[in-house]
């Protein structure tokens, strides 16, 4: 371990390999970004949604792979097993369904000459079969990608042998949440592109030092106070591939007028949180992994796009998908408690509003950053102890584009 600044920050892993000055310029350039591609979005398993929206037999997600130029059909069969397949029709490549759709279907038809096909695959129908000279559908089956369900979410690697399993990927995040997310449900779900690279945009979430500043009119006294005043995270944690922290609530903080109306007849959310006994020896290991006091939620970064940030009573799902190097679709999905009352929704609503509104003051300084490196002016950018998570990401990104 390298050492690090007096702070409260409790610092785990190895750090022994991460610089504190990257090339960023380099890093989002077009002949970088293709290699980045080949070399980790093709090799990566990477979470495409969450269990949650597969519910019940049947259940389907359509959702798009931007830096693959992939869509995707993801689908729990009869038989309770959740698979992935490309979304194209076998006879003339069409989509069966519209990207970003999701709904529960028997068999999928497509629109454009009606073959259908079965939730497990199989090609089940064949429109005006008999013309079809030596037609077996046995052949015409959906195109399979690798997939798994762990942790919450649907994992897919598009390798043909992937060079590690789902387990050794994720390593100690594997098995960690332990049903952490059951009995929630989604509450908001919107997109966008912004006009900054891949990097930039995760960047903006894998550090709290921004928060004090940035969001000063959105978050004023949420977390730090007295006994931290410039918000160090109490837990830090450098894994082999992944990373994350955990922030501590102000106990100085004072609920403003609307939180109390949000909050007066529902559950705690976002920006309040609630108490959590993290002691109990069947508490998840994933959830406030350093056991901190007065815990407020964890950032966890799945590399290399996917973000986790998870609170006692919600949770947020944050994709960064590279469309080119200088485009990035974020999409956001938000899930909470199932609502029981009419306090719950008003909960809900406060949680989908202020998570928004916060999020619009990260977007100006992802694409001024990426405008400013990519004049060139200033190609690198240097980070703090409190920063170690983005030292992590570009440590990985280079370890992978890398290899062979």
């Amino acid at each position: 371990m390298s050492a690090v600044p007096k702070s409260i920050t409790v610092f785990k892993g190895d750090t022994s390999g991460l610089r504190n000055t990257v090339n960023v310029l380099e890093k989002i350039q077009p002949g970088y970004f293709a290699q980045e591609v080949d070399k980790i979005y093709r090799r990566a398993w990477l979470p495409v949604t969450s269990a949650a929206e597969l519910p019940q037999r049947g259940s389907y997600v359509a959702v798009d792979v931007p830096p693959l130029k992939a869509s995707l059909l993801v689908v729990r069969g009869q038989d309770d097993i959740v698979r992935a397949f490309y979304n194209i029709c076998r006879h003339r490549a069409n989509k069966l369904v519209p990207d970003n759709t999701q709904g529960s279907k028997l068999a999928f038809t497509c629109p454009f000459h009606a073959w259908t096909f079965a939730a497990d695959g199989r090609c089940i129908g064949i429109t005006d079969e008999s013309q079809f000279v030596g037609m077996d559908k046995s052949t015409r089956a959906l195109i399979p990608v690798r997939c798994e369900v762990a942790e919450g979410l649907v994992f897919v690697n598009f390798s043909a042998e992937p060079r590690e399993t789902l387990s050794e990927w994720l390593g100690d995040i594997y098995g960690g949440y332990q049903g952490h997310f059951d009995g929630r449900e989604q509450i908001a779900n919107w997109s966008i592109v912004v006009n900054a690279s891949w990097h930039i945009t995760v960047n903006a979430f894998t550090e709290g030092y921004h928060s004090l500043f940035l969001h000063r009119a959105t978050l004023p006294d949420y977390q730090g106070g007295k006994g931290n005043p410039m918000r160090h995270r109490p837990f830090l944690e450098v894994m082999p591939r992944h990373g994350r922290y955990s922030a501590k609530a102000n106990p100085d903080h004072k609920m403003t007028p609307v939180e109390e109306i949000a909050y007066c007849a529902g559950r705690k959310l976002y920006p309040a949180f609630p108490r959590v006994d993290c002691s109990a020896p069947d508490f998840p290991s994933a959830v406030n992994p350093g056991r901190v006091d007065n815990w407020a939620f964890d950032i966890t970064e799945f590399f290399p796009c996917f973000i986790l940030i998870d609170g006692a009573e919600w949770h947020q799902c944050m994709w960064f998908w590279p469309i080119d190097a200088d485009h990035t679709q974020i999409r956001v999905i938000d899930y909470a408690y199932g609502a029981a009352s009419v306090g719950d929704r008003l909960a809900h609503s406060y949680l989908r509003v202020r998570n928004r509104e916060v999020f619009r003051e990260d977007i100006s300084t992802m694409e001024a950053i990426h405008a400013s490196v990519k004049s060139g002016a200033m190609p690198e950018i240097v980070l703090s102890q409190q920063e170690m998570l983005l030292q992590k990401h570009y440590a990985m990104v280079e370890k992978m584009v890398g290899e062979p």
